[in-house]
């Protein structure tokens, strides 16, 4: 005797492969709605500088510190930028590991020409990051009238008024802690350059709403570094803004983002190795120091990257009559979402991308990122300019190996 489904079987069926279809669209059409358009909104909306309505005149003495490593034709011009801001009391240390570094002999050229300009060859770390250990050797070799500090990426260009600009809400009081990101500019405009615009995009939109430095620059009261000990976390640790936002979120410190005055990173011709390599740092970082923050991430990729997979499937099948009509319904409503959201990122990023490039790179970026975050559960090491740190929780390097 032939076995024929009942209704009610058939009925379970449908309904459980809509869920099992709808599920990880839902989560990550949703989570992404949340968090980049509050973030987006945050950016885009008119700033009101407290502080402006003041005559500037409180002038205390920042010392920026720059860890720099390698030179390239570009490294003079942006380098350069911090070195000719319009701030009337600043001084700035060059942080390089060995003088054999050829960005060494560059270091030297601006240390004659600039008289606020500085070096320190802090050697080899053993026990840390190698960024932490020069940044924690500057600190202390620091005069005693620094009173504020700024760490900055050698790879950023900032605007002439930008330290004056930056350092306002920590000069006049209002926080001890003022972070801002960086926006990605590729010369040349393909597809691995475009990837990390976006990246760069989104996470400074996610910034907005969850306050944390991660990369472009940190401004910091010296009395606020030294009460926190960070110098004694840098020391062991492998990075150093996801490490320092957690001591200020264990502190109670309030993070100011200040989104008007972000940075620029030049990327003369990206490829996808070397967006490899930045992904790769950038989701491994935050399973050692946040591994809320990195799980989060990991299951919302896989969840977006499945998404864009059978949301694509159901319209298209749609367009053969072989899928139930509520796959291509739910499929279009997510591609819908997603175009949106992409449209108003591209808003916010301000560098000339054409918006059929910056839609055409994203499902890259999201393959790519979802390859990185699953590989991420296997690791426990992160390359870093030559050097394969191993580390525990908290971001603690436990080994430093040559690679």
């Amino acid at each position: 005797m032939r076995f024929i489904p009942s209704k009610i079987f058939i009925n379970f069926i449908s309904c459980y492969s809509i869920w099992l279809y709808s599920i990880p669209i839902i989560f990550s059409l949703i989570s992404a709605c949340v968090f980049l358009l509050l973030g987006i909104s945050r950016i885009t909306r008119k700033n009101v500088d407290k502080d402006s309505q003041l005559e500037d005149d409180v002038f205390p003495l920042i010392q920026i510190l720059i860890p720099v490593t390698g030179v390239t034709d570009k490294s003079r011009e942006i380098l350069e930028t911090l070195l000719v801001q319009d701030y009337p009391n600043y001084r700035v240390t060059f942080v390089v590991e060995n003088e054999s570094d050829p960005v060494f002999n560059l270091v030297k050229e601006f240390c004659a020409e600039y008289k606020h300009v500085a070096f320190i060859v802090s050697g080899a770390a053993s026990k840390s990051g190698q960024k932490n250990f020069g940044l924690v050797k500057a600190v202390s070799a620091l005069a005693a009238d620094v009173e504020i500090l700024v760490f900055c990426d050698s790879t950023n260009v900032a605007r002439a008024d930008w330290l004056k600009k930056i350092s306002r809400p920590v000069r006049y009081g209002r926080f001890e802690v003022c972070t801002t990101f960086r926006s990605f500019v590729p010369e040349t405009i393909n597809v691995p350059g475009v990837c990390q615009a976006i990246y760069a995009t989104t996470v400074f939109a996610l910034l907005t709403v969850m306050p944390k430095p991660w990369g472009g620059a940190t401004v910091i009261r010296k009395s606020a570094f030294d009460r926190l000990d960070v110098s004694k976390v840098w020391s062991n640790t492998v990075v150093d803004d996801l490490t320092l936002g957690n001591i200020l979120n264990k502190a109670n410190v309030k993070i100011y983002v200040s989104r008007e005055n972000f940075l620029w990173s030049p990327i003369k011709k990206q490829t996808f190795k070397r967006l490899f390599a930045f992904l790769d740092r950038q989701i491994l970082f935050p399973k050692f120091t946040n591994p809320g923050i990195w799980a989060f991430t990991v299951f919302w990729h896989i969840s977006l990257c499945v998404s864009l997979v059978m949301s694509s499937i159901g319209l298209i099948s749609c367009l053969f009559g072989v899928s139930m009509p509520e796959f291509p319904i739910i499929g279009g409503v997510f591609w819908i979402g997603i175009l949106t959201l992409l449209t108003r990122l591209k808003s916010v990023n301000q560098e000339k991308i054409p918006i059929t490039k910056w839609l055409a790179a994203f499902p890259v970026l999201v393959f790519v990122a979802t390859f990185i975050c699953v590989r991420s559960i296997f690791l426990d090491y992160i390359d870093w300019y030559g050097k394969r740190y191993y580390c525990s929780y908290g971001g603690k390097v436990s080994e430093i190996r040559e690679v």
